[in-house]
């Protein structure tokens, strides 16, 4: 929740606002983090799926499974939300 914290903040700083759009480019942790705080800033903004591990190729080709870790549980908050994009 904190690095989530910082996104969030840094998308507030950078003035983004409910039609505004998120590259994720990066293996799953990416997708998945960069996914969360896109769907929950302002109620969900737009955001494109640019993963590049064949990992996270077949997870983003599912789409819209977005979780973060807390207290130690693997995916334990998250939402179900699709991307604008998935580019493979």
């Amino acid at each position: 929740l904190g690095t989530c914290e910082t996104i969030w903040q840094a998308l507030t700083r950078a003035g983004f606002d409910r039609h505004a759009l998120v590259l994720n480019l990066g293996g799953g942790v990416i997708g998945d983090m960069g996914g969360f705080c896109a769907a929950t800033y302002k109620r969900g903004i737009a955001f494109v799926q640019l993963p590049t591990t064949l990992l996270a190729q077949v997870d983003a080709s599912v789409g819209g499974k977005l979780g973060i870790d807390f207290q130690g549980f693997k995916n334990h908050i998250g939402v179900f939300t699709q991307p604008d994009a998935v580019l493979i």
